[in-house]
């Protein structure tokens, strides 16, 4: 990697002028000239085009505007096409914090073996914003132990982009957990141990009325079974851990994952066992003691959370 590396930054957008202007201009106000900045429109009539336009005079900044097959196409497309030693994906109704793109060149030029660097996220609403919390890619002791959390922190953690490609880009058929898809990829082929957390604030995330989180909480509840079910299939994982019903939807295409040599299935299976402890621990106390026989089973060592959690559900 050369001493500032160049990254390659991708807005994927459609029908959103009244945001994508703040956006855009967030990046080109980084001062990182070492940049390789694409917007994909899939065809806005909204007036987006003309905004677009209006930035054609900086030549880090190009523009493409014709029909796709949704952020996730938008975002391969940048990667097909494009340049860049980093990567990383910001929407048109969010935006970076100004430096953030020279802390992380920053982060990857001083510890070259990186793949993932991930700062702060701001969540804010309204006009003028209001930062209601910050938020923080969420990794635990092991990334066996990471990927049963099930939270991504997208807008503030960059990566390497031969890593984005080795693990195939952004799974099309994904519409709400692509992100976190590709985080769960690279846990199970790679581990954690080439991942930098930054104390350091680096994008802002808009929360409002059509956000897809606002509107969509449906569908990442549903994509995010069919990424646990298509993980449990390729760990060839007992009966109990498979969710049957993902295959019940006509658009359901099994997708293994590789594996890393260090993946530790059975301290993955103890640890999405406890993942299911919590979610059934308030609404069905039976079912999550079941769950935390099983985590005891495949990942077979006391902590506190354990037995606080055993001595809760008995009382039950």
């Amino acid at each position: 990697m050369k001493t500032r590396p160049s990254i390659l930054l991708v807005t994927p957008t459609y029908q959103q002028a009244s945001t994508i202007r703040e956006t855009i201009e967030s990046v080109l106000r980084q001062d990182y000239a070492d940049l390789d900045y694409w917007v994909f429109d899939a065809g806005s009539r909204d007036g987006t085009v003309e905004i677009l336009r209006s930035y054609e005079n900086d030549p880090r900044f190009h523009w493409v505007s014709e029909p796709d097959k949704g952020q996730s196409d938008a975002i391969n497309k940048g990667l097909a096409r494009c340049t860049g030693e980093i990567f990383n994906w910001l929407n048109s109704d969010d935006y970076l914090e100004p430096g953030a793109l020279g802390r992380v060149a920053e982060a990857f030029r001083k510890n070259p073996g990186l793949d993932i660097v991930s700062g702060w996220t701001a969540e804010f609403r309204g006009n003028p914003p209001e930062v209601f919390n910050r938020i923080q890619l969420q990794v635990r002791a092991t990334a066996e132990q990471s990927i049963p959390v099930g939270v991504y922190c997208q807008p503030s953690t960059f990566w390497r982009t031969e890593i984005v490609r080795a693990l195939g880009g952004i799974d099309p058929a994904l519409h709400y957990v692509l992100d976190w898809n590709l985080w769960v990829r690279y846990l199970a082929r790679y581990g954690q141990a080439q991942v930098l957390r930054l104390d350091d604030l680096l994008a802002h995330y808009r929360h409002h009325a059509d956000a897809k989180t606002s509107v969509g909480s449906t569908g990442f509840y549903d994509e995010a079974k069919t990424v646990f079910h298509n993980l449990h299939l390729s760990l060839h994982a007992p009966e109990p851990f498979l969710l049957p019903e993902v295959e019940t939807n006509p658009a359901w295409r099994r997708k293994d994952f590789q594996l890393g040599p260090s993946f530790d299935r059975e301290r993955y299976l103890g640890s999405y066992a406890e993942r299911m402890v919590r979610t059934h621990r308030k609404k069905n106390p039976a079912l999550a003691k079941v769950w935390l026989g099983r985590a005891w089973a495949y990942k077979p060592w006391i902590t506190l959370w354990r037995i606080k959690m055993a001595l809760r559900l008995l009382l039950k």
